[in-house]
């Protein structure tokens, strides 16, 4: 494909200091069936990233091909109209829809693809992206930036003046503390709203740090593999540095626990524009393969050879299962075998946990877009909800529960109904709670200090103590004796530490994920997720903890992906 010399002949490279949006361009605009509005952006080249930026910003020439790409961020009301939940904190419809994982944001994109009639761009095993699809997906990073200066060269769409910005987004301290309805500020000169500010917007690309230095000159894609994807655009709780057309922000597509995710997360779709065909980057071959043509990929076996055999193993284990197509609690015996559905409703379900005694099952449902923590028998039978929440575990009595609450931990008597919060007010971001197994301490995870950590927590929230790791890390598991805790890290693998934070070792290894450990019942091994990257698909694996053979391990699934298990002694 040929490309314009600049920007099909209506955008313009204005000067840094210009503000220059407030001529807006009539550029065709496409009404898809799905609902909404998309502006088809011309094809052009421009100038990728700020010299003035941070390190992962190098300046570097782009040329993109025409797209289309919706006119505002994906609203509440056209998220809940395809997919029939609002996920989102502050529910309005005109609001953008948020608190999104990227895996939201590609399934929403491939249910339009499938209303219209058209081909979905992403695969539901891999989410590898097909380019060639004429159906929706999320905008490349090139893409997104390309669309958002419209054409200017400066910080913002408006320019390089910082006094301009709150005229087009919604930011820090301008934004009354939470996101707003879309198209209320003033749009860039290609007809776009919300570029800066109100929501962060999901990218298709992995994050790269050094991807600029050797980005391929043509629709760039993007590294081929990562572990975090690209957000772009900044939040209605950001500064305006974070607004830049350049800023790159990253983070886990899915998330597993509340710990690695936020409430700022929306998207905007964008379509394959008017020309023949995308050109395809140099070296972005793996990215843009064609996942319909021939079979789908199978589940991966994983390269541990394994001395344990699944077939000595002993009791049950309860775990989450999209292999029926929805996230659903399931359980098994602990070798692998006889795996079953337990709950039968039409809601996606997460975070199973035995009582102390395995009679019961506390788990997270997501109902009308808000998660609540409901109980049920070891079978599936009676089931009974709880409490609004999500990610509850028990007291060692199992008279008690601790559970996550507008990013805060909270306990609950079980008889009475009495919550109280254990987490200081000015904590954010908190999630996986474990009690210790004296009932004195319950671990959480928070990001209230910038990075991931575990701090331990009175029961009654009056005193707290970081714990020492060498890595940033979530996740937090007690051991019977409270001596130690499981934790997974940033980076992907499962550690051990003292109660202390003494004695930090690393259990699981290799260039995949691990990720939610459990003791067995006697502590002799771990039982963990593993995939090859933070799609999945994820197996369940157990590890002897004795072992120094970094490859003993064995996998105990092989069907869809699987999560979130829980290891109790008694057998069904």
């Amino acid at each position: 494909m040929a490309f314009a010399a600049l920007f099909a002949g209506c955008a313009r490279q204005d000067s840094a200091s210009s503000a220059g949006a407030d001529d807006v361009v009539a550029l065709k605009v496409l009404e898809p069936k799905s609902g909404g509005e998309m502006v088809l952006i011309p094809e052009g080249t421009f100038t990728m990233g700020d010299a003035s930026g941070r390190s992962d910003e190098t300046p570097h020439t782009v040329a993109v091909a025409s797209f289309y790409m919706d006119k505002v961020p994906v609203t509440q009301e056209l998220y809940e109209k395809v997919m029939g939940v609002n996920p989102s904190k502050r529910k309005d419809k005109k609001n953008p829809v948020e608190r999104t994982q990227w895996t939201d944001a590609v399934r929403f994109c491939n249910k339009c693809s499938e209303m219209e009639g058209l081909t979905p761009c992403y695969d539901s095993q891999t989410w590898v992206c097909d380019f060639t699809a004429d159906g929706y997906r999320l905008p490349t990073e090139a893409e997104w930036e390309y669309a958002c200066r419209a054409g200017i060269t400066g910080k913002y769409c408006c320019g390089d003046n910082e006094a301009d910005l709150p005229e087009y987004a919604w930011y820090k301290p301008h934004s009354k503390g939470k996101p707003q309805p879309v198209g209320q500020k003033r749009p860039n000169h290609w007809g776009l709203y919300d570029m800066h500010g109100n929501v962060w917007q999901w990218c298709n690309d992995y994050y790269g740090e050094s991807y600029y230095t050797d980005s391929p000159k043509e629709n760039p894609k993007g590294p081929a593999t990562g572990k975090e994807r690209v957000l772009r655009g900044g939040a209605y709780d950001c500064t305006a540095d974070k607004c830049r057309a350049a800023y790159r922000f990253k983070e886990f597509p899915v998330f597993t626990d509340a710990c690695f995710g936020a409430d700022a997360y929306g998207f905007r779709r964008v379509r394959r524009g008017e020309s023949d065909k995308l050109v395809v980057g140099k070296g972005t071959e793996a990215a843009t393969e064609n996942p319909r043509e021939g079979t789908k990929p199978p589940v991966p076996t994983l390269p541990g050879h394994g001395k344990i055999d699944p077939a000595k193993l002993k009791g049950t284990i309860v775990f989450v299962s999209d292999r029926g197509g929805v996230l659903k609690i399931w359980k098994m015996h602990a070798g692998g075998k006889d795996p079953k559905q337990l709950n039968k409703d039409d809601y996606p379900e997460a975070d199973p946990r035995f009582s102390p005694d395995g009679k019961r099952i506390l788990h997270t449902s997501l109902r009308d877009g808000f998660p609540e923590v409901w109980m049920m028998n070891r079978d599936g039978a009676a089931p009974k909800f709880v409490t609004k929440g999500s990610q509850a575990n028990w007291s060692p009595d199992g008279k008690s529960i601790v559970f996550i609450q507008d990013n805060q931990a909270f306990t609950r008597e079980l008889a009475s109904g009495r919550e109280q919060r254990v987490t200081p007010e000015k904590w954010e971001r908190c999630g996986v709670p474990a009690w210790s197994p004296d009932g004195k301490h319950i671990a959480v995870a928070s990001r209230h200090l910038g990075t991931i950590g575990i701090f331990l927590v009175s029961q009654d929230g009056k005193e707290s103590r970081q714990l020492r790791t060498e890595e940033a890390c979530c996740t937090p598991v007690w051991s019977k004796d409270g001596k130690r805790l499981l934790c997974q890290t940033v980076q992907g693998h499962i550690h051990q530490v003292d109660a202390e934070g003494k004695n930090w070792e690393q259990l699981t290894f290799g260039a995949d994920m691990q990720h939610d450990a459990r003791y067995s019942p006697d502590e002799s091994m771990i039982l963990f997720c593993r995939a090859p990257s933070g799609e999945g698909p994820w197996q369940i694996c157990v590890r002897r903890l004795d072992s120094d053979d970094e490859s003993d391990f064995v996998q105990i699934t092989n069907a869809g992906s699987n999560l979130l298990p829980d290891w109790h002694p008694d057998e069904d």
